[in-house]
């Protein structure tokens, strides 16, 4: 299937879209993709609509009676605001709508405590299925977290299908600096597991990840946007015995590795297949998830 992959990272870099065709398992073919800034106003607004989601669901301050419309608000805003994005991906790629199967939709995370089981994003999948004509796979977590599991760490099953897909050798490490700094472990086997180091990006930490794996790896792979650091990247390489690479180096997107996985995980959502395991979430065993929204039949 051809895919899009959609992520607005709270961070607000902007709107990642991401194009992959897979099989959801060993067939993968990346192929473009963008990222579309906000404009000062949105990012003011969306900034806004975080701080009155801590309110609500973090308990930081009390709730204002305007908190709950204004980020219905917004949120209808962010939909459309990733439908302009679909759209312009489409025209600026020369691609047609048909051209597309499915698109795999991570919604601006506003609020997450995955202690608590907790998770909430912005953006309507069925609007945004609506406005584009084109069929939305969405919530990714719920199913992970109503099990048991955190719901993070999702990206793990998408790192093991680019590592075999570029014939890299493992045991690996992939470092996501992006948001929070996490910890993927791809064994020999396949065998997957996740360590979360914390929203801080500090090498020392990084490093003391490598403690909860369930071994050393040949190789330490950093991606995500905070991974273009100089400087993280010449501590990381002096306080670990083995190498570190650059995303780019293997030939990963660093900025868009996030967008192409959910594109992968909506195609693994249509086929049932597990998008976390119990040594990536904590989940008691693999499963699936995911929920689909359904384009308006032409």
């Amino acid at each position: 299937m051809t895919v899009i992959g959609l992520m607005s990272g709270a961070s607000l870099e902007g709107i990642d879209v991401a194009l992959v065709a897979t099989d959801g398992e060993r067939r993968l073919e990346r192929r473009h993709s963008l990222t579309f800034p906000y404009a000062a106003e949105e990012l003011g607004r969306l900034r806004d609509a975080m701080t009155a989601a801590l309110r609500i669901w973090g308990g930081e301050g009390a709730e204002a009676p305007s908190d709950r419309p204004f980020i219905a608000e917004v949120e209808r805003e962010l939909t459309g605001l990733h439908a302009d994005a679909v759209r312009a991906f489409l025209e600026t790629c020369a691609l047609a709508r048909d051209a597309v199967s499915l698109i795999g939709f991570h919604g601006l995370a506003v609020y997450q405590d995955h202690a608590r089981g907790l998770t909430r994003e912005l953006g309507d999948a069925d609007r945004l299925a609506q406005l584009t004509g084109i069929d939305v796979v969405y919530d990714f977590r719920a199913a992970d977290i109503e099990a048991g599991g955190e719901g993070a760490s999702m990206a793990p099953v998408y790192h093991r299908a680019l590592a075999e897909e570029g014939g890299i050798e493992r045991p690996l490490a992939v470092v996501t600096i992006s948001g929070r700094t996490t910890v993927t472990y791809i064994g020999e086997d396949g065998s997957l597991a996740a360590v979360e180091v914390g929203p801080a990006v500090s090498a020392q930490a990084i490093a003391e990840a490598a403690t909860s794996l369930p071994a050393r790896p040949l190789a330490w792979l950093l991606s995500g946007r905070d991974s273009h650091d100089a400087a993280l990247v010449g501590a990381l390489a002096s306080l670990l015995p083995e190498p570190v690479y650059r995303a780019e180096e293997m030939g990963w997107s660093a900025d868009h590795v996030e967008a192409e996985a959910f594109a992968y995980l909506a195609v693994r959502s249509l086929r049932k297949l597990p998008l976390s395991f119990p040594d990536t979430t904590g989940v008691s065993h693999p499963m699936t998830g995911g929920r689909l929204a359904r384009a308006p039949r032409r």
